[in-house]
């Protein structure tokens, strides 16, 4: 069993504030990230790093794109030989998706399903455009990392689409990142709700045909029930679930960086 623990060795940074303000979260969990807005202020900040490196993540714009990605990719490219970057990108074009190649290691991408996309994220997008998106980094030569977001329009659990067309990827994917949707204080999402059985049964029907990691977003109630469906790669595992592999396993090996790394 696999449990990952990013910090402080593989941070968050937020290099922007929020205009979409996606409806799960309003902008709260960029708090949770140290904001770092401007190149020099990175290199800054590396100098005294001591980690491996860091998602590099941070507010979109109304169009979904992730603000001042464009600006730090150069800063990004010269720290790429020091450190492991992960970059979220939002949506991309081609010329971009050259500069992330040369500038990050991995992307992680989104894909959510249809009704997420128009009730949660209030975008005018598709399914297909976030597929067509994740092609142009592809094509770029960005290794991607799908995260899915299970339960993302309000709880209810309709990704099996997205997880269907995903299937189409295997050769081109190595793993796949899954979150759960979770009530979040002061936003629209403060009282969802989300089947635990329904989740189950996604979540067994993807490591059917994926690599799965379970990713930081979830209700951490889920956690031995996932162990005993067979996940064996967590991210910030409750101590439950540590003292229960523990005991299942006899050994379980601690990685102290993101799920969704690929090394």
């Amino acid at each position: 069993m696999i449990f990952y623990f990013p910090k402080p060795n593989f941070i968050p940074i937020a290099i922007s504030t929020c205009k979409l303000n996606c409806k799960h979260c309003m902008g709260k969990y960029l708090k949770q990230m140290k904001t770092i807005d401007e190149g020099e202020k990175l290199v800054k900040f590396a100098k005294n790093y001591n980690g491996i490196g860091f998602l590099i993540s941070g507010g979109f714009d109304k169009e979904g794109r992730l603000i001042g990605l464009k600006e730090m990719l150069p800063t990004l490219k010269k720290l790429k030989n020091r450190f492991y970057i992960a970059v979220h990108p939002g949506f991309v074009d081609d010329e971009l998706s050259k500069e992330i190649a040369n500038a990050c290691h991995v992307a992680f991408i989104d894909l959510p399903s249809e009704n997420a996309i128009k009730n949660v994220f209030g975008l005018n997008a598709s399914t297909e455009d976030y597929f067509e998106n994740m092609d142009k980094l592809l094509n770029a030569g960005v290794k991607a990392v799908p995260h899915i977001t299970i339960g993302l329009n309000f709880g209810k659990v309709e990704e099996y689409d997205v997880l269907d067309e995903l299937k189409k990827y295997k050769n081109e994917i190595e793993k796949l990142v899954l979150n759960i949707v979770v009530p979040t204080t002061k936003t629209p999402f403060e009282k969802v709700k989300i089947s635990k059985e329904e989740v189950l049964e996604f979540v067994r029907y993807a490591k059917d045909n994926f690599k799965v990691s379970i990713g930081c977003m979830r209700p951490r109630s889920l956690d031995i029930d996932l162990i005993d469906m067979g996940i064996n790669e967590m991210a910030t595992p409750s101590k439950k679930a540590i003292e229960y592999a523990e005991s299942k396993f006899k050994r379980i090996e601690i990685r102290n960086y993101c799920c969704g790394l690929i090394l």
